[in-house]
C-alpha cells in the first residue's frame, strides 16, 4: 500500500493537471448540482451516474461471493452457465492461462481503489472499509465483476484479478439497477485512489469525480480526524487466558500477551499456556499469531519451542471464525513502551501435544473460569469486577497442541486443485476405543526428501498424530474442528 503522504501528493498534483478536463467532460457537470465554479459545493453522486453497459466490449461475469478478506479484495465464485447478458465466462478461470493458485475461481482486487489494511497490518479506517465491503457483497441479490478492457487482467501479485465490482442489493426491487461499488467505496471516503487518474480508466471521469469530491467533503480517510475505532495507545498486557475469555473487550487493541510457541506455519505461529478451572480441571488455552510481513529478529523470536511476550492486534478473522493477534510490529531497538516481542525463556516442547481425553472430545464437556472484566458504575466511571465465564472443552483448546493415540482412518482427502494447497490432505478418523469418536484431520502438504506424502500412507491405517485444533468451513457440514498437521513425522502409523 503506498504511503499515505506520497498517495495525497500524487492526488492533489493530479487534480490540478485534471481541472480542465473535469470541466469539459465530468459527468453531468453542469446539470446535477456539482460544484461548477459556485462558492458552495453541492454534493454529486457519482455512484447512481455510472451504469453497467452490458453490451460493451469488457468481460463481465457473474458471481457469488466465496471469501470476504478487506475494504479491496475479494474472493468470488464464477456463475457457470449464467442466463445474464455477457456473463457467461466461467470457463475462464478454469483455463490455463488462469492463476494456479486461484484456478476456478476470482481473487478480485478493486480496480481504482486503496482502503486502508485491516488484515495482517492493521490501519486507522482499515476495519471500516473492510466491513462497508463485506456488508455490500454478503447482502447482494446479484453481484458481476467487470474487466477493465476486454480481457481479464492480472495485478502484481501474479493471483488477483483487477476488477469492477457491480451489485444489486439484497433488498432492492426486481427491475434494480447494478451498483458500482468500486465508486461507492471511493464516493464515500474509505479509500485513496488506485489507478484512478489513470487514462486507460474504464470510469475515469466517475472516479475521479468520487475521490475528489470525498476529498473535499473530508470524509473519513480525508477527515483528518482519529478513528474512533483503532486503538493508538501502546500495547496492553493481559494474560492469554483473561485474553481469550474476554476477547472482545480486546478486539482492535494492541496487546502483550505470553505463551509458548507451539508450531509455525502458514505465516502464524501458536502459542499457549496450560490454566486450570474452578473445578481443578486442566485445560490449554491458545491462540494463533498472524505474521506476515513481519521480518527480521521478531521471526527469530517467534520459534517454535520458544515461551515469548507477543505484541500484536487482536483482530476476528473471517477465515478461522474466530480472533488471532495480527499486526506484529518490528522489533524496536530504541523501544521504551514494552512494545516489543521478546523471548522470556527458551523452554522446548516437553510440556506441548498432550493427549486429548477422548470421551472429554466426544462430549465436549464446559468448563467454567473466573475472570477479570470491566463495566461502568453508576457514576459512569469504569471498574473491574470477577465474572464467570463457561467454555466448552474444544473452545478452549482451539489455535492449542493436542495428541491423539490410536485413530482408525476410514477415509481420505487430497486436494488436487492447482495452487499452494494441492497434495494436502484430510483424513476422516474414528477411535478405536469402543466410543468410535469422529476425529478430522487437515495436512499441510507434507514432503519427505522433497517426495509429497501421499493419503495411501494413512488409509485404513491405525495412527497417532499431533497438531493444532482450529476451525473449518468445509462449505458442506459448516463449521467442523479438525487438527492441522504441518509435519510429515506427527502421524505415524502404528
Amino acid at each position: 500500500m503506498k504511503k499515505f503522504i506520497k498517495t495525497i501528493t500524487a492526488l492533489l498534483c493530479a487534480a490540478v493537471m485534471c481541472v480542465p478536463f473535469l470541466a469539459a467532460c465530468s459527468p453531468d457537470d453542469n446539470n446535477d448540482g456539482s460544484n461548477s465554479g459556485n462558492e458552495q459545493h453541492e454534493h454529486v453522486d457519482y455512484v447512481s451516474q455510472c451504469k453497467l453497459d452490458f453490451s460493451s466490449s469488457t468481460k463481465k461475469q457473474e458471481v457469488t461471493l466465496r471469501k470476504h478478506i478487506d475494504g479491496d479484495t475479494t474472493h468470488f465464485n464464477p456463475v457457470k452457465n449464467s442466463k445474464l447478458q455477457g456473463c457467461n465466462n466461467a470457463a475462464d478461470f478454469e483455463a490455463e492461462t488462469a492463476p494456479e493458485t486461484t484456478k476456478g475461481f476470482a481473487k478480485a482486487r478493486y480496480y481504482s481503489v486503496n482502503t486502508p489494511e485491516s488484515t495482517a497490518r492493521l490501519e486507522p479506517y482499515g476495519d471500516k472499509a473492510s466491513k462497508f465491503t463485506k456488508s455490500k457483497v454478503e447482502n447482494a441479490k446479484s453481484i458481476i465483476i467487470e474487466s477493465n478492457d476486454d480481457k481479464w487482467n492480472i495485478d502484481s501479485t501474479g493471483e488477483r484479478y483487477v476488477l469492477w465490482i457491480w451489485y444489486i442489493p439484497g433488498d432492492a426491487e426486481d427491475n434494480a439497477e447494478y451498483i458500482n461499488l468500486n465508486l461507492e467505496i471511493l464516493q464515500n471516503g474509505l479509500a485513496w485512489g488506485s489507478g484512478t487518474y489513470d487514462q486507460d480508466n474504464l470510469y475515469r471521469d466517475y472516479a475521479i469525480g468520487a475521490l475528489e469530491q470525498a476529498i473535499e467533503e473530508k470524509l473519513v480517510i480525508f477527515s483528518g480526524e482519529p478513528d474512533p475505532d483503532f486503538y493508538y495507545g501502546t500495547a496492553i498486557p493481559v494474560d492469554l487466558k483473561e485474553l481469550r475469555l474476554n476477547i472482545e473487550e480486546y478486539a482492535n487493541k494492541q496487546v502483550a500477551v505470553e505463551g509458548l510457541v507451539v508450531a509455525k506455519f502458514n505465516n502464524s505461529v501458536y502459542i499457549e499456556r496450560p490454566y486450570t478451572d474452578d473445578d481443578g480441571n486442566e485445560v490449554c488455552f491458545g491462540m494463533q499469531v498472524y505474521y506476515a510481513f513481519t521480518v527480521g529478529y521478531v521471526l527469530d523470536v517467534l520459534s517454535v519451542g520458544n515461551y515469548v511476550r507477543v505484541v500484536g492486534s487482536v483482530k476476528y478473522s473471517d477465515y478461522s471464525d474466530c480472533y488471532q493477534i495480527t499486526n506484529i510490529a518490528p522489533y524496536d531497538y530504541f523501544d521504551t513502551e514494552g512494545n516489543n516481542c521478546e523471548i522470556v525463556e527458551e523452554r522446548g516442547l516437553d510440556d506441548a501435544f498432550k493427549a486429548v481425553d477422548i470421551e472429554k472430545y466426544a462430549t465436549d464437556p464446559n468448563y467454567n473460569f473466573e475472570v477479570t472484566k470491566t463495566r461502568e458504575n453508576e457514576d459512569g466511571e469504569k471498574e473491574e469486577y470477577l465474572d464467570t465465564v463457561t467454555i466448552s472443552y474444544k473452545q478452549a483448546l482451539l489455535a492449542a497442541s493436542l495428541s491423539f493415540d490410536n485413530l482408525y482412518v476410514y477415509d481420505t482427502y487430497t486436494t488436487t486443485a492447482a495452487g499452494s494447497s494441492k497434495g494436502a490432505m484430510t483424513l476422516y478418523c474414528r477411535s478405536t476405543d469402543g466410543t468410535n469418536t469422529e476425529v478430522q484431520i487437515r495436512t499441510e502438504v507434507l514432503k519427505e526428501n522433497g517426495v509429497t506424502v501421499e493419503a495411501s500412507r494413512y488409509a485404513g491405517q491405525t495412527i497417532s498424530v499431533k497438531g493444532v485444533l482450529e476451525q473449518f468451513n468445509d462449505n458442506r457440514n459448516g463449521w467442523v474442528y479438525q487438527v492441522k498437521v504441518h509435519r510429515p513425522d506427527y502421524i505415524v502409523v502404528k
